[in-house]
This record gives C-alpha cells, sequence and structure tokens, in this order.
C-alpha cells in the first residue's frame, strides 16, 4: 500500500520547505489571527498572567500524558483554560460584560469547532481518496 513506501528525498525537502515557508509567514504576521483571539482576552499580555496560564496548561498535558489513559486535544484543553480565566476575571472584575464574555467563548468555541470539521473532512477525504 501507498502508505507503507519510503517517502523520497525530493517530497522531504518540499515538505519542510512548505512548513517552515507557513511558519515564516506566521512569524511575519506576529501570530496572525490566533494570537488576536489570545490577546483579545483580559489581561494576557502581562507575562505574570501568560507565565501562569503556561504553568498550568503544562501541568494539566502532563496530568494527562502520564496519569490519564483518556484521549484528549490539547486546543480544547487551551481553549477551556482560556474560557475558565477569562469567566474568573469577568466575574470578579466586571460583572456586566459577562454576556459579552459568553458571547467571545461560543465564538472561539465555534471556530474551533469549525477547525474540527475541516480536519476530519480532510482526513476522511484522504482515506477515501486513498488507493
Amino acid at each position: 500500500m501507498f502508505l507503507h513506501q519510503p517517502l523520497p528525498g525530493v517530497w522531504l525537502v518540499f515538505a519542510v520547505t512548505v512548513l517552515v515557508t507557513m511558519q515564516g509567514v506566521i512569524f511575519y504576521q506576529v501570530g496572525g489571527r490566533i494570537q488576536r483571539i489570545v490577546t483579545s482576552k483580559t489581561m494576557t499580555t502581562d507575562i505574570r498572567s501568560a507565565t501562569l496560564i503556561d504553568f498550568i496548561y503544562g501541568v494539566i498535558l502532563l496530568i494527562f500524558k502520564e496519569w490519564s489513559n483518556m484521549p484528549m486535544s490539547t486546543t480544547w484543553v487551551f481553549l477551556g483554560l482560556l474560557a475558565g480565566r477569562e469567566l474568573a476575571l469577568r466575574l470578579q472584575l466586571d460583572r456586566q460584560r459577562l454576556t459579552q464574555t459568553w458571547q467571545a467563548i461560543g465564538a472561539d468555541a465555534g471556530k474551533a469547532f469549525a477547525g474540527l470539521v475541516v480536519s476530519v473532512a480532510l482526513a476522511v477525504g484522504a482515506v477515501v481518496a486513498a488507493p
């Protein structure tokens, strides 16, 4: 079958070139859309807050990797962490904007779900199209 054949060097160089180019575009755009989503959250540009988010995210990933047999999606964990943090800050700082916070969380979850649908469709298409 096709998947068991070794990848020719030309295709490997092509794939690495495409990935490095895509990474360069993301760096050129200073993070692009995903960075705008993260910075739209309350106080995420503060290095202390960002470090705390990263630390908690790392602990969650470590727990799921080392002590749990449950499969998980890192994207959904990160979105859940940001959503929970945003809700906690809104409850503490400004309860009047709580409806806007729920709308933003719903929009973020909707974008992630759309990405999930696209990735599943691509995976199913690749399996169906495989000889």
